[in-house]
């Protein structure tokens, strides 16, 4: 197998990805554990120049963001500009420019008339959970783990962030946004695999946000069980996409099917997994999709700069049994 086929070698030294010690999980936690208490980040303000340090942060390592997504899993700069740190700096000047007015309570009506109530007024009030974990994924490992980091900031939460170890140039650079341009007291970054995670899940977070398979999603969703606390999972699936027997254009049809499956060499939780399509034109969406995918990448694919990899050998393996 040649590595046409698999990721691109990068020009990572090994060295760089160092791994979190398990003891030292713990730690970690409870310290941002500590700086929450200790209203670290209740002031609106604070939380906005934290989001402007991670801004320019990315904004200043923006090549070597490229750089390594391109080292993890062959993207072109302006894939990685679209689908990952453009995403994020958008997110960033939303929250920006809307927090102030998000985060003001909101009065509502009370839900009774009784006269006990008649000099009573009610509002919701926007308080931060606590300490949150966001658990990367290898596809898009800077959109996927940021895009969470973002708003728990912004909700005034101190996080952990955890890179996923399967796009390690990736998990170097973000961690050395997160170290030198933000505050340590409120966002830390755990490298590992799976003993660091299982660490992790030991302790206790008031939000689990986790991106990948059922498997692991599982676990995620019994430690917040344990602790009662809230989870959020995006755990991909089977996405068909359906062609009936009245689409007069198959052009457009076969060329959005081969973008939406071919971006990113098909590693997308919500691909197209498969297509149900009307026989009375099936023969003539065939040979559609494969000009199409001839079209954006030419015949040999695996030579163009611009068409991804898969991200290691293991799922190249997985996908080709």
């Amino acid at each position: 197998m040649s590595k046409e086929h698999t990721s691109v070698t990068g020009a990572l030294n090994e060295s760089e990805l160092v791994y979190t010690k398990v003891d030292a999980v713990g730690g970690v936690v409870k310290s941002l554990q500590a700086s929450f208490a200790a209203g670290a980040m209740r002031n609106i303000e604070y939380r906005k120049q934290q989001l402007r340090a991670f801004l320019q942060g990315l904004r200043e390592e923006r090549k070597a963001l490229y750089n390594a997504v391109f080292y993890d899993l062959h993207k072109s700069n302006v894939e990685t500009e679209l689908f990952e740190v453009g995403a994020v700096e958008y997110e960033i000047g939303l929250f920006l420019e809307n927090l102030d007015k998000w985060a003001r309570p909101e009065g509502r009506k009370l839900g009774s008339l009784q006269p006990a109530f008649l000099l009573s007024k009610a509002e919701v009030r926007k308080e931060p959970l606590g300490t949150v974990l966001v658990i990367g994924a290898w596809n898009y490992p800077i959109r996927i783990l940021l895009l969470p980091v973002v708003g728990a900031l912004a909700a005034g939460n101190t996080v952990v962030v955890k890179p996923s170890e399967l796009s390690p140039h990736t998990a170097v650079v973000v961690e050395r946004i997160i170290t030198r341009y933000m505050d340590p007291e409120v966002i830390r970054v755990v490298q590992g695999g799976v003993n660091e995670t299982s660490e992790l899940l030991k302790n206790k977070f008031d939000h689990f946000f986790y991106t990948g398979g059922g498997t692991v999603g599982r676990l995620v969703a019994h430690a917040a069980a344990e602790n009662l606390a809230g989870v959020t999972l995006e755990l991909g699936g089977k996405s068909p996409a359906i062609v009936h027997a009245d689409v007069e254009d198959l052009v457009p049809t076969a060329t959005r099917i081969m973008w939406s499956k071919l971006d990113n060499a098909g590693q997308v939780c919500v691909t197209v997994d498969y297509l149900l399509v009307h026989r009375s034109i099936k023969d003539r969406l065939v040979p559609l999709l494969v000009d199409a995918a001839i079209s954006m990448f030419g015949r040999t694919p695996q030579k163009t700069e611009e068409y991804g990899r898969i991200v290691n050998t293991r799922h190249w393996q997985r996908i080709m049994a």
